[in-house]
């Protein structure tokens, strides 16, 4: 009997699996189209594909999850209506919107408007009640107020509530208070206090997440029980099911319902997992990863093997202050639309055929031009390939949409309109590349591009060698990299509480209470896990900043209680990482605390990446034949050979223009690069220097 580990993930288009047994290393690869509508059918689908090979649901131990069901929800504008319930006075606080601001491509963007509140002003309920900011009353709870706008909301039909409150941070007691309420008048509903889903300062962004929580929670909730459900009636027995965070971390999926503010970026997470673990087998500590699937793309930058972390995101153009895994997402995709914008100009994005109709090639029914329709009418994708080994590609039904959507009305001929595409939806993730290595200071030419999702590696070429970055690697298995990050991580939790004052004057009791009421509760949260205390490993942090900032860094601080010398070396560790971050630092002057933090991490099985011996560098036995592929730089065809990359050996060297062809993705090598395959099966592709 077996004992199998599997990965599966969820994307727009459609969800990977992986499953490796660890003894025999035999490993088993899934596709299957995603359904929106119900993203644990896709799931139980691909669970069904392995079960047809052999393994038995009883033999799997470890299932580690990737959704996009909260971040859809967000996209599509199909969460649950919401209510809120604020301080009074400060119901204008999440219309301000004080982070929503253009960005990128917006700025230039005529037509540009803010994103549509997710809780609208008819929905927002003003409280009497306030807190200072020590968390001292100042006017009690107003409840006769609690329970009129709480039956005002019931009738409008919300099915979840928000609640904030000023310094609610400091002291929780009336919002708990009003939770307690609300069960009372509405038990049905969900309720989302700021005070436990991001207990920080600053008001806004505690705002914005609290109400993305309460938008987004019903609809995980009923998302987990189902999976769950099914999962059971198909007979997955094993305790160990979990599901991917935003910070990179798993966690039970028993306890992910309460947190669904940390799944939005479930998917992209785990794909940066993955390709850190690859840059620590090539041994490239700086790289920046591309993972272009099917409705977006998600860059992410790596530097000195360290994956950068944010606290200050932005998903579907709502703000969150949540601890996640700093990951720029842009709508270009294999699914990306192409369209005449209202300038009359070619346009590509963000809009996504999505996994129903699809791209025209699919034959689903969709009509309107995209990537992969223009990719499959200038050569790099074949409809003698099937997409995921299943899916059929008409070329037809490309050259129509690209030809009658775009082509005519703009006076251009097929090729021309099928290039302009390529070009464009290129031109905007080099532009988003660059941008994201530029907000860090770094030089392209020290990077190396991962590119995987099922589309990354057909782009990847073109868009590094427009940057001037002179090597793409591109992973074993591209399109279910992310599937193949749920196996490679750890049990991961963040628990963290603002308490501002000077460091040389904090009450170091206070400080102590603090950490050990974050402690307790990741103690708490990993018993419930069905972890032991021993096999949790727990660090902490402290944010701090100099007097009159506005952002912070954070230090490490010791285990065990902290004491007078403790200070000093705190304050060197801010002044000498704040002179590292930005060129400067005030060693003179004190420094103030503004949150704490403690993360939890419990070891779980991870996949383990073998190597592979040499092979005889013969490239014939992977050869499949030659097509033309059009070259949109050089603007003409060229006659590239065909490969099969299962084919392919440890030591094997291919030079451009060339296609890879593979079972999750296609690989092109443009004319001038070389792609050779490492040991541990990693296609590297270089662009030699000139001599």
């Amino acid at each position: 009997m077996g004992s199998w580990m599997v990965g599966v993930d969820t994307g727009g288009t459609f969800t990977d699996l992986i499953a490796v047994d660890p003894e025999t290393q035999q490993c088993h690869l899934a596709k299957v189209a995603s359904v929106p509508a119900d993203p644990s059918i896709a799931v139980m689908k691909a669970l069904e594909e392995l079960f047809c090979r052999g393994v038995m649901p009883s033999e799997i131990r470890f299932l580690a999850h990737g959704t996009t069901v909260a971040t859809n929800a967000l996209l599509e504008g199909k969460g649950v209506r919401t209510g809120l319930l604020i301080s009074r006075g400060f119901r204008a606080v999440y219309e301000a919107r004080g982070w929503s601001q253009p960005r990128g491509s917006d700025l230039i963007d005529t037509f540009y408007r803010k994103p549509p509140l997710l809780v609208p002003q008819h929905l927002t309920e003003e409280i009497t009640e306030r807190l200072d900011y020590r968390g001292e009353v100042v006017t009690p709870l107003d409840e006769d107020s609690v329970r009129i706008a709480v039956r005002r909301l019931r009738a409008a039909g919300v099915a979840a509530i928000a609640v904030c409150f000023l310094f609610s941070f400091v002291n929780p007691a009336h919002e708990r208070r009003v939770a307690a309420i609300i069960a009372e008048e509405a038990p049905e509903l969900r309720v989302s206090l700021s005070s436990a889903v991001l207990p920080v300062i600053r008001e806004y962004p505690r705002l914005s997440t609290t109400v993305i929580d309460a938008y987004v929670g019903p609809k995980i909730e009923e998302y987990l029980d189902r999976l769950a459900g099914r999962l059971k009636v198909a007979g997955v027995t094993t305790p160990q099911v979990f599901l991917m965070q935003s910070n990179g971390g798993l966690m039970r999926i028993s306890i992910a319902a309460r947190h669904p503010n940390q799944t939005l970026l479930s998917g992209p997470a785990a794909g940066v997992i993955a390709a850190t673990e690859l840059a620590k087998t090539l041994g490239r500590r700086h790289v920046i990863t591309f993972d272009m699937g099917g409705t977006s793309t998600d860059i992410s930058v790596i530097i000195n093997g360290r994956v950068l972390e944010t606290t200050e995101g932005t998903i579907a153009r709502q703000d969150i202050g949540t601890p996640m895994l700093k990951v720029t997402t842009l709508g270009a995709g294999g699914g990306t639309v192409a369209y005449i914008g209202k300038d009359g100009l070619l346009k590509v994005g963000p809009r996504s055929s999505g996994a129903v109709p699809g791209p025209a090639c699919y034959g689903r029914g969709g009509a309107e031009p995209t990537v992969t329709d223009a990719n499959l009418v200038l050569g790099a994708l074949s409809g003698d390939t099937p997409l995921a080994g299943t899916l059929s590609l008409d070329a037809e039904r490309a050259r129509r949409a690209i030809s009658s959507c775009l082509a005519e009305p703009l006076g251009l001929d097929l090729l021309q309109a099928a290039a302009g595409i390529i070009r464009i939806v290129n031109t905007n993730m080099a532009v988003d590349l660059r941008l994201a290595l530029q907000e860090q200071g770094q030089d392209p030419r020290q990077y190396a591009l991962i590119a995987f999702g099922g589309a990354g590696p057909l782009h990847a070429a073109y868009v590094a060698r427009s940057l001037g970055i002179p090597v793409v690697l591109v992973p074993p298995h591209p399109g279910i990299n992310c599937a193949t990050g749920l196996l490679q991580t750890n049990v991961k939790h963040s628990y963290l509480q603002s308490a501002v004052g000077i460091l040389s004057s904090f009450p170091l009791d206070r400080m102590n209470q603090i950490f050990a009421t974050l402690t307790d509760q990741a103690l708490v949260e990993a018993a419930e896990e069905g972890f032991a205390a021993e096999t949790v490993t727990l660090t902490r942090q402290a944010d701090l900043r100099y007097p009159h900032q506005g952002y912070t860094l954070g230090v490490a601080c010791p285990p065990g209680a902290l004491t007078e010398q403790h200070r000093p070396s705190l304050k060197t560790q801010f002044d000498q990482l704040h002179a590292s971050i930005y060129g400067q630092s005030a060693a003179d002057e004190d420094a103030e605390v503004v949150t704490f933090r403690v993360q939890s991490e419990i070891a779980v099985p991870h996949l383990k990446t073998p190597g592979h011996p040499l092979g005889d560098g013969r490239t014939e036995r992977a050869l499949k034949g030659e097509r033309q592929v059009f070259d949109v730089e050089a603007g003409c065809f060229r006659s590239a050979k065909i490969y099969q990359r299962e084919r392919l050996q440890p030591g094997d060297r291919i030079v451009g223009p060339a296609i890879i062809d593979q079972f999750d993705a296609t690989t092109v090598v443009l004319s001038g690069q070389a792609a050779s395959v490492a040991p541990c099966g990693t296609l590297v592709i270089e662009t030699p220097e000139p001599r």
